[in-house]
């Protein structure tokens, strides 16, 4: 919403400080600029009453309230000056760190405890009601893994690549985390299990601001090291911003496989494994607004990373005609690169809401990767020494257009269209060490291409009938897939369309305690991933075996969900997920005794459970934030039904010791659950951190020290077809880290004059 500030002669009144608040939380906030025109950008909740306060030294303080999308009552803003000097205070607002929406709920990561010395994959480790697995893996509720984006930029890659991707995204870049459980029909239907959207930051004021940080952590006999610096510059109409970091990141793993095999042989392997990683991670981006209704942003994102890992490995097959020992060495290295080019034109088309969203957006992932492995064992026949290159690249292009049009003051509509195009080659050479050199094994290498358009469309609308807010919507989505198999000379053709609805009702029971009941429906689809439709065969080492499905079929999946809100302190909800054609990787043994993990179509799975969150302070020193969620998963594979109960609890304390530090302990207890015919163990840690402000405020120290106990472990179990799997791999969790951020800022500066009684333009800067 936009608008002007006037003085009471009519002119214009720069630097007015706006806040926008719900009740008493704060919503959002700007300063008007010369003109006295101001911008202010939040996501409003129809029917909903909100309260609009400007200030200005010399000026007594306006207030309007609002109920939205009716924003008349801001159209004629007129301040009046107060008939005697006042002397200079400095009034602050922090927002709280969990704001609620009938269809999500935000993290206001800035200026709250997750604000510094962390990677955006530690942000999302550490906020209320977010779940991550040893291996990245983000969860909201239940088992299906989330949809990840940024800047409103979907990040298409896969898990392993994204959790990379992240640790390279500090949390000084990160403003705010928007959580969308059961996402509504404008966004893309492939988000099964939810939406997390990473807002970067923005300046608010004119003039220069940045951080700069540094820092050093303690794992085990190793180190990881970072440093980064953001600069954002505002000057009116005009924002600049740009990021770098990188970080050094070195570590040793231990663990150890254990399979038994149906003919009761088995195999036993200790690995130790040695981390050496290096990331970077650089943004830039401008936006201009051309008018207090036009705005244009174009961003640039790149990320890169250089990830080498040595293993040593001593194995023991258990035959039987007797014990087999080897020991294995074996070097992985990776150079993944991924970048994008955002440009986002916005248009507000009436001061009722309405607007005009363009986004264009071109990403690129290049990934250069290398595995060499040599084994030697007391049995000579066995011993092997290859290799394997696997690089790949991937295109994508996408554009969309969103419109919304304010019907009236308690109705909308909006409607959009996107298309996204998608190259990929990736390739797979297999080489065989012999005597006169390396060879290429045929059988094992392969190239694939793959080309993919998804072309989507869709219209909600939403109406506010007393206290309740319905809202209603539906998307299709057409999908025409390519790929083809150099090697094999085949082609695989695929062509679907699916019609996703939406419906999101919210009652509002009590305005004043924030009481509701939110009820929502969604369907959505789950569409195979670039690699799993590839006919692949991966060697990873002589018992493992990765291949690609060609006749895999997109997951659909229906989403209900139910959450009570009973007062801002605490909430109540419940979800259900039925799957068609659920997508799982599972693992079986072939030939010699090799573990093939392939990804296939199963019949059906069932995700339900319940969750509660409540919150609490304690004086103004002390606040607690508790999560708990309870589910139960069911899935058919291979013809057996597995079933499993699981909980999870997270607990957040903050206590802010004034002028001395601030603590905040993070601790999560998630317990045996189940994914496809895996079953991981429960995982436990306490992390607690120590921060301290210097340099007036602009400073923060930082201490922490992760998973306190050392009780943060990998342990899986894997029975099928009377082969049993048993995995446990142990990382250097308990670590130490100090760590140092400053925040700076220069802007013109406004020499303060005495404030008489008339409606004189003198002002000063706050």
């Amino acid at each position: 919403m936009g608008g002007r500030v006037v003085g009471m002669a009519g002119q214009p009144l720069p630097l007015v400080s706006l806040s926008l608040l719900r009740d008493s939380s704060f919503v959002a906030g700007g300063v008007s600029d010369n003109d006295g025109r101001f911008q202010l950008n939040a996501q409003l909740v129809a029917g909903t009453v909100y309260t609009l306060r400007l200030s200005l030294i010399g000026y007594e303080s306006l207030i309007r309230s609002f109920t939205f999308p009716d924003i008349t009552a801001l159209d004629s803003l007129q301040m009046h000056t107060i008939r005697q000097t006042l002397h200079e205070v400095v009034v602050t607002s922090k927002k709280p760190l969990v704001t609620r929406q009938a269809d999500r709920y935000t993290v206001n990561v800035e200026d709250s405890y997750l604000a510094s010395s962390r990677t955006a994959l530690e942000v999302l480790q550490h906020s209320p009601g977010l779940w991550v697995s040893p291996t990245g893996d983000i969860r909201i509720t239940g088992g299906q893994t989330v949809t990840v984006m940024i800047n409103d930029v979907v990040q298409r890659m896969p898990a392993a690549d994204l959790a990379n991707f992240l640790r390279s995204l500090r949390s000084e870049d990160i403003s705010r985390i928007e959580v969308i459980p059961n996402p509504p029909a404008e966004f893309e239907a492939s988000s099964s299990g939810g939406i997390i959207h990473i807002v970067l930051k923005k300046a608010r004021k004119n003039g220069l601001t940045g951080t700069a940080n540094a820092g050093y952590r303690i794992q085990g006999s190793k180190g990881y090291s970072w440093a980064g610096t953001s600069i954002d510059y505002k000057l009116n109409r005009i924002y600049i911003t740009a990021g770098i970091n990188g970080s050094a990141d070195r570590s040793m793993y231990t663990g150890h496989t254990d399979v038994i095999y149906p003919d009761k042989t088995g195999l036993y392997n200790f690995t130790r494994r040695d981390n050496d990683n290096r990331r970077y991670f650089f943004r830039a981006g401008v936006v201009y607004d051309v008018h207090p209704r036009h705005s244009v942003f174009l961003q640039a994102i790149t990320t890169g990373s250089k990830l080498v890992q040595y293993f040593s490995s001593d194995l023991l097959y258990r035959l039987a005609a007797g014990n087999v020992t080897g020991a294995a060495l074996s070097a992985w290295r990776r150079k993944p690169q991924q970048g994008s080019y955002t440009l986002n034109y916005n248009w507000k088309t009436d001061s009722l809401g309405s607007g005009l969203r363009v986004i264009l957006d071109h990403t690129y992932s290049l990934k250069t990767e290398l595995n060499e492995l040599a084994s030697d064992y007391s049995d000579n026949a066995r011993d092997r020494s290859y290799r394997t290159l696997t690089p790949s690249d991937t295109y994508i292009n996408s554009a969309q257009v969103d419109y919304i049009q304010q019907l009236s003051k308690k109705s909308s509509l909006r409607a959009g269209v996107k298309f996204v195009h998608t190259d990929r080659d990736n390739e797979v050479l297999a080489e065989q060490l012999q005597s006169s050199g390396w060879k290429k094994d045929t059988a094992a290498s392969d190239r694939f291409r793959y080309t993919e358009k998804l072309l989507m469309f869709y219209a909600t609308y939403e109406i506010t009938i007393g206290k309740t807010s319905v809202k209603t919507g539906l998307r299709g989505e057409r999908t025409m897939a390519n790929g083809y198999s150099v090697t094999l000379n085949e082609s695989i053709r695929r062509r679907y369309f699916g019609w996703f609805p939406s419906l999101f009702i919210s009652r509002t029971l009590n305005e004043k305690k924030g009481s509701a009941i939110n009820i929502n429906y969604a369907r959505r689809v789950r569409r195979p991933g670039y690699n799993d439709l590839n006919p692949y065969r991966l060697q990873v080492h002589d018992f493992t075996v990765l291949t690609g499905n060609p006749n895999l079929l997109p997951q659909f999946t229906h989403s209900f969900r139910t959450t009570w809100v009973a007062s801002r302190w605490f909430s109540a909800g419940a979800y259900l997920q039925t799957v068609k054609n659920y997508i799982a990787q599972t693992a079986s043994a072939v030939d010699s005794n090799i573990i093939e993990y392939r990804s296939k179509n199963f019949p059906n799975s069932t995700d339900y459970g319940v969750f509660t969150e409540g919150n609490f302070t304690v004086g103004r020193i002390w606040s607690s934030r508790n999560s708990l969620s309870v589910y139960r998963l069911s899935n058919d594979i291979d013809g057996k039904r597995y079933r499993r109960h699981s909980f999870a609890f997270q607990t957040i304390q903050v206590i802010s010791l004034k002028k001395v530090m601030e603590i905040d302990l993070v601790t999560q207890y998630t317990s045996a659950s189940l994914q496809a015919n895996q079953k991981t163990a429960w995982l436990f840690y306490t992390d607690i951190g120590m921060t301290r402000k210097l340099l007036g405020d602009r400073g923060r120290l930082r201490f922490a020290v992760t998973d306190v106990f050392n009780t943060f472990r990998e342990k899986d179990l894997t029975e099928f077809n009377q082969t049993r799997i048993d995995f446990y791999q142990k990382r250097p969790t308990r670590t130490f880290a100090l760590s140092f951020s400053y925040a700076f800022n220069a802007g013109k500066k406004f020499t303060r004059k005495r404030l008489d009684n008339n409606d004189s333009e003198e002002k000063s800067r706050l």
